[in-house]
């Protein structure tokens, strides 16, 4: 009986270490590398988990600038014959504005189960950009004393160095590291002058592998993927690219203790700044020996597709021709051969639908051009030479594809439509004025002036000489009633917003057609922030979100278009300080932002 109640006792002891173990495993923390900091002072917060985990939930960072993350890094040791494992997750991030804030808990899954981390508090004080600047640079990690060049530096790996213009090549900027990356602070890609390029969306979380060098191995993350056409022939150049990298690396000072002395004494953060050397491509301009006849410059491979939406009709109505491009390389900036179509057609610009984007393989998709035709004279036309040539920089030849004979047959329209079609200045059937002894009979109403009627003493007399009278009246009504509609200043700002928004967005398309992104994005900014304070006298030192949301609320805003507002301010200050870390399509961003003015506009006149 007393051995079966110790069974039972250490059974229980045993069950409660094994709880107690378990628990202990699961710690999941999170800390800053400070906890005081000035308005727009990087900072870096971290959180550690000693377990494998998945499903990680980063808490709201709505009060602060994500410059960089999350970066992951993992550590693994052995003490005893037994191994800990331990996996963290880091940001750079700075605050937006003074108070005191709280970075809620972060969520990761362990073994099923959701466990949280703790919260920290972070006060935020207000200083000038001088001692914000000095604040970072006494309290920032030092560089490393040992040549860094060795141990971690960046490179621009591109798949070709000789290529044909308008032949796709593929950019890979890589980054090659022997210490402990943490993560990015700041990373300037190239601008690609000379080229049209296409970015590859990637994950935001760098994947580290291995790779040997020269015997040494090194892990390797690939920042970046972009597909870049050239657009002149000669020797160009792709800019260098820089990257400021947050790394750990174990520090030279002596050991404080004998337990660091043991271990190899401690470790310490630093940030090291790298460049990758500039790579020079040599185009060669397209042959041309055998270039078609209405060649438009596309490159790679292609497939072509013409459709007419029917082949009979009546004078006066419309049908359409459809043109699609299908394939590989530079189609964003292919166009069809150019059309020609029968004198008696009008035919207008094409409607052009895009459905590009970029893959493992390249740059493909598809290209549309719709284009609507009116044939104005019955009659039997065709259309005929719709023919598609491009040049295969594989082959190194042109190819030609052919499109099928469109034949047309106009029956004849209306009565009234035959005659409005008189009027077209291209038809052949336009009678045309020979000279001036023969006139046109006219057929509509006319009037006729009776005899001995005189202007002096009529109607019409009397009705001129008052009209100036009358005139000045009209302006002084005028002029009083806006006199008093120009005494409420801000009903005049508010009513003149619009219009002041529409001045500050053609600057920015300006820089857009230059592709001048970071000007771009500051424009943008500015024409919303001063768009806002016209519209609800919105003092420039309360521009911010969040009382700007406010206020539309109670304008009776809809939540979507607060959020889209929202969203488009924030992508405008993140460009304002990585404007190069910033891609997207900036004719996208132009056009939505006139969308959101219109919509404010509507919702709350």
């Amino acid at each position: 009986m007393f051995i079966i109640k110790m069974k039972r006792i250490l059974y229980i002891l045993a069950l409660i270490i094994s709880l107690a173990n378990s628990a202990f495993a699961q710690k999941f923390t999170a800390q800053t590398s400070k906890q005081r900091v000035a308005i727009g002072e990087q900072f870096q917060i971290s959180f550690s988990l000693n377990s494998s985990g998945n499903n990680f939930q980063a808490p709201s960072l709505a009060n602060f600038d994500v410059y960089s993350g999350p970066n992951q890094s993992s550590s693994m040791s052995f003490v005893n014959g037994s191994m800990t494992q331990s996996i963290s997750l880091s940001y750079i991030i700075a605050a937006k504005k003074e108070g005191k804030f709280t970075i809620g808990p972060a969520i990761v899954n362990v073994n099923g189960t959701n466990i949280q981390s703790n919260s920290i508090a972070i006060e935020v004080v207000k200083g000038a950009a001088n001692q914000q600047q000095g604040n970072s640079a006494a309290q920032a990690p030092s560089a490393p004393t040992e040549n860094v060049s060795e141990n971690l530096f960046v490179k621009t790996i591109v798949d070709k160095t000789k290529a044909y213009q308008g032949e796709q090549i593929t950019v890979t900027q890589k980054v090659y590291t022997r210490y402990q990356l943490r993560g990015f602070q700041d990373i300037k890609f190239p601008d690609y002058t000379g080229f049209w390029a296409q970015d590859i969306p990637g994950n935001q979380q760098i994947q580290l592998t291995n790779e040997v060098i020269d015997g040494v191995t090194y892990q390797v993350g690939e920042l970046k993927r972009t597909y870049i056409f050239a657009q002149r022939a000669g020797k160009l150049e792709i800019e260098p690219m820089k990257v400021e990298c947050a790394i750990r690396k174990q520090s030279n000072r002596r050991p404080r203790d004998i337990f660091e002395q043991f271990f190899g004494g401690g470790y310490e953060d630093a940030v090291v700044s790298v460049k990758s050397k500039p790579i020079t491509i040599e185009i060669k301009a397209l042959p041309e020996a055998n270039k078609p006849e209405g060649f438009s410059g596309a490159v790679g491979n292609y497939s072509f597709k013409a459709q007419l939406s029917k082949e009979s009709v009546k004078a006066n109505d419309a049908l359409n021709l459809t043109i699609t491009l299908s394939g590989n390389g530079n189609i964003k900036l292919a166009t069809p051969t150019d059309m020609h179509f029968p004198e008696d057609f009008e035919t207008y610009d094409p409607k052009i639908k895009e459905n590009i984007s970029a893959g493992a393989k390249g740059v493909n998709g598809s290209k549309t051009f719709d284009y609507l035709i009116i044939p104005r004279h019955e009659g039997d036309y065709k259309i005929d030479q719709l023919n598609f040539s491009y040049f295969d920089p594989e082959k190194k030849e042109y190819v030609t594809l052919p499109s099928p004979e469109f034949n047309i047959h106009v029956e004849k329209g209306n009565a009234d439509e035959s005659t409005s079609s008189m009027v077209n200045p291209k038809s052949k059937e336009d009678v045309k004025v020979l000279g001036n002894d023969i006139r046109y009979i006219k057929t509509n109403d006319f009037k006729l002036q009776a005899k001995n009627n005189y202007f002096f003493g009529s109607a019409l007399f009397y009705t001129g000489l008052i009209s100036p009278l009358l005139a000045f009246m009209g302006f002084i009504i005028l002029r009083r009633k806006h006199l008093e509609q120009n005494k409420d200043v801000v009903a005049v700002k508010s009513r003149k917003a619009s219009k002041m928004a529409k001045k500050r967005l053609s600057i920015a398309e300006q820089h857009l057609k230059s592709n001048n992104k970071e000007q771009f994005y500051i424009e943008i900014l500015k024409a919303l922030h001063g768009y806002l304070g016209d519209k609800l006298n919105i003092n420039v030192a309360d521009l911010n979100k969040e009382h700007i949301s406010q206020i539309l609320k109670t304008k009776n805003s809809t939540d979507a278009t607060i959020q889209q507002l929202t969203s488009t301010i924030d992508n405008c200050e993140y460009a304002r300080y990585a404007p190069s870390a910033v891609s997207g399509d900036l004719n996208g961003i132009y056009n939505g932002t006139v969308e959101l003015i219109m919509k404010i506009e509507d919702e709350i006149k």
